[in-house]
């Protein structure tokens, strides 16, 4: 029964006006939330966190739909969207609490905003797909931008750098060793699912994809042979440290960008040009090679028929 509803939702989510109409609205989408999201961080960044839970709700439910479909959604046990949960505690359960604060501006700041440049996030409007993986790695960071920064937004003062009130051990807890604490629960987590709870069902059903395997279907591929360096049997520890060494590398320039607005504003900068770079070459490489075969194929055909 499942794999028949699975087919069955497949076949609706390809059809060629579903995908139409799913490409429009996503541009549509897309173009409209970057405009709103200017305007939230220009006139009212203390809501900023409020239009993120708006945003983040239907998209997480668009996204488990289509990737239930496609045998994808073990993707949606990956660290970002375990962030995604730790935002909301923050916002809803405990806005106060400063450390959690600060774990998660690591966080938003560190692993997922370089996570654009790393999976090669891109901004191509008409993909409901892409768009929401740049909506999970950016919008953190811009939510934790507005919080850290919503007196001097709203003031309208930017001092270049302020000086450490707290002590560099402090600076080094809060910044370096909470957040990978976090991500040890996370890490830990997600092997008890997928090592213990769903080991048989993953050995069983070699389409559902998870990250690891993602990496690795292709064996020619430079990831392939980086999480094969010492050996194939080890590619789940190695990429499980590779990971964690990422992750806290990316922490390390965290409690600069916590002191200056204008280094906070020049890396987001930087990460969105990336973005915007990812989404130019995509439309000019791929996409605009798609259309001008499409174009060739029905100039052929009219040429055809007038013969």
């Amino acid at each position: 029964k499942i794999q028949k509803r699975r087919k069955k939702l497949q076949k609706i989510l390809s059809d060629p006006v579903v995908v139409m109409t799913m490409d429009k609205f996503s541009f549509v989408f897309g173009v409209l939330n970057i405009m709103i999201i200017e305007l939230v961080l220009l006139v009212a960044p203390d809501r900023m966190g409020l239009l993120y839970t708006i945003l983040l709700v239907p998209l997480m439910l668009a996204r488990y739909i289509i990737y239930r479909a496609d045998l994808y959604h073990y993707f949606m046990y990956d660290f970002c969207y375990f962030s995604q949960i730790m935002m909301l505690v923050h916002m809803y359960a405990y806005p106060e609490n400063e450390r959690l604060a600060k774990a998660l501006f690591a966080i938003s700041n560190g692993p997922l905003a370089m996570a654009v440049v790393l999976w090669r996030n891109s901004l191509v409007f008409h993909s409901m797909d892409k768009m929401t993986s740049m909506f999970i790695h950016v919008l953190p960071p811009v939510v934790t931008f507005c919080h850290r920064w919503e007196d001097h937004l709203l003031k309208k003062q930017f001092p270049f750098y302020e000086a450490f009130e707290e002590s560099w051990t402090a600076n080094i807890v809060d910044f370096w060793l909470n957040p990978f604490c976090y991500y040890v629960l996370w890490q830990t987590i997600y092997l008890f699912k997928t090592e213990i709870i769903s080991k048989r069902k993953l050995r069983y059903n070699t389409e559902i994809m998870t990250s690891l395997r993602w990496l690795t279907r292709k064996p020619d591929s430079t990831s392939y042979k980086v999480l094969s360096a010492f050996g194939e049997r080890n590619q789940l520890p190695t990429f499980v440290s590779i990971q964690a060494v990422y992750t806290m590398v990316t922490y390390l320039i965290v409690p600069l960008l916590w002191h200056s607005v204008w280094l906070h504003s020049a890396y987001l900068l930087g990460i969105f040009i990336v973005a915007l770079m990812n989404g130019a070459k995509y439309y000019f490489h791929v996409f605009a090679v798609r259309y001008i075969e499409e174009i060739g194929k029905k100039v052929k055909e009219e040429k055809s028929e007038e013969s």
